[in-house]
């Protein structure tokens, strides 16, 4: 069942008409199968998004942002971390191995609940698993490799 809390954030993000994209767990999830996950990452690309824009959006969903000026969500090294795990949401300013404008460009459409959302291209998405390198993301890498091997795209 969706998170409400996740549904009201991607409505909030779409009606200030935020770029941004779901990654991490959610996306190998959408092209794969269900895993365990803690969190919830969203993308929302430095380069394509007004930060002023994007700090209204999460004031509007309710975050909090104590502390968070406008500016932080140009500088590339910030993480927000909102609520705490399994609803926990992780906003990323940067991804590393992805072009935000080729991310954008090969997004995939999909739903959460009733909300639209954004999802990030299975080709990103294995340039960023590739970028991390971490233990989890060597797993995912793996796990959406096969399924792409067995013909989804």
């Amino acid at each position: 069942m969706p998170s409400s809390d996740y549904e009201d954030l991607f409505s909030a993000l779409n009606a200030h008409k935020i770029k941004y994209l779901v990654i991490g767990a959610h996306a190998v999830i959408f092209y794969s199968e269900p895993r365990f996950t803690k969190d919830l990452d969203i993308w929302i690309p430095a380069e394509l998004n007004d930060p002023r824009s994007v700090y209204k959006a999460l004031k509007f969903y309710g975050a909090p942002l104590k502390g968070v000026r406008p500016g932080d969500f140009q500088d590339q090294s910030v993480i927000l971390q909102i609520g705490i795990a399994p609803v926990r949401v992780d906003i990323l300013i940067k991804v590393p191995g992805v072009s935000a404008i080729e991310a954008w460009k090969h997004r995939r459409h999909s739903r959460y609940g009733k909300i639209a959302i954004n999802i990030m291209g299975l080709d990103e998405l294995i340039l960023s698993k590739k970028a991390s390198g971490r233990p989890q993301d060597k797993l995912d890498l793996a796990r959406i490799v096969k399924k792409r091997k067995s013909g989804y795209s």
